[in-house]
């Protein structure tokens, strides 16, 4: 799922201007926000993440004139749910006016995660059926790059979402009715989102509008109910977009690979087309 998220600000200062503090959020969501705060010869940087429980993490890009960075670090930064943290300050150089602008962007997830790679997941649905493979890694329409071991399986509206391995539920949107192939769609696709103890998430999209069966920050177990598929957001038709991610210096997630438990044996990046019946 691609996501912006893009901003950019400038400020002159000189001697003697009085304390100026700026507040700057995310354009598309209103839910990772930088605020800045201006002394006659500083400026310090704070980071909020506004969800309630969903781990981002934010990157900065900095253009300076007369200053530089006296504490802190360059980033990326993790700002877990519902976190403000100091990320730098600051300081001029010499006397004079100095100025500065940025842009900042996030991704859902923790880039210092570390995916347990010898956990075999459990096909996200029931298992009295086999579910077709619409798009695998590496799909032509939009499983490249960042979402390159995304995985789409096809499934009527209403097919119930069970989660394929243990963890919470850090988000969930479930409000919208809209979908279509373009990438106007993008934000209006409808989700449940699953930390597991290694702090990847499991990010299960285009669900059917009011269709979580969850609530946020719930526990849930494999093979749990999450909600029910749907055709929200950017889709071409009915199914279901799973994916394991980490966060990213960028503004798509990073996609790691997984391996699913089927009857016949353990499958790695199903191949579009292929024919999955899922295992307790």
């Amino acid at each position: 799922m691609r996501l912006f998220h893009l901003v950019v600000f400038g400020l002159n200062c000189c001697l003697g201007t009085a304390l100026q503090a700026e507040v700057t959020c995310d354009t598309q969501y209103g839910m990772v926000c930088i605020e800045t705060v201006a002394t006659s010869d500083t400026v310090t940087f704070y980071a909020e993440n506004r969800h309630s429980l969903l781990p981002v993490t934010l990157s900065l890009d900095m253009n300076l004139t007369n200053l530089e960075r006296k504490t802190g670090k360059d980033g990326a930064f993790v700002l877990s749910g519902q976190e403000r943290i100091p990320l730098f300050v600051l300081q001029s150089i010499r006397s004079g006016p100095w100025r500065y602008n940025y842009e900042f962007s996030w991704s859902r997830g923790d880039i210092t995660a570390r995916h347990t790679d010898t956990y075999r997941y459990r096909l996200p649905f029931e298992t009295s059926s086999a579910v077709v493979v619409g798009q695998g890694c590496n799909g032509r329409f939009s499983h490249l790059g960042a979402q390159r071991y995304a995985v789409d399986f096809m499934m009527q509206i209403g097919t119930p979402i069970l989660a394929a391995r243990d963890g919470r539920v850090v988000d969930i949107k479930e409000d919208s009715n809209r979908g279509g192939p373009d990438r106007y769609y993008e934000a209006d696709g409808n989700y449940v989102i699953v930390q597991h103890d290694d702090r990847t998430l499991a990010q299960y999209f285009h669900l059917q509008k009011n269709g979580a069966s969850v609530r946020l920050g719930q526990s849930v177990k494999r093979g749990d109910l999450l909600g029910y598929s749907g055709n929200t957001g950017r889709s071409t038709g009915p199914h279901l977009h799973f994916d394991v991610v980490t966060g990213s210096t960028g503004i798509e997630s990073q996609t790691v690979p997984v391996t699913f438990a089927t009857p016949s044996g353990e499958i790695s990046c199903p191949r579009q087309g292929a024919r999955l019946t899922a295992t307790h």
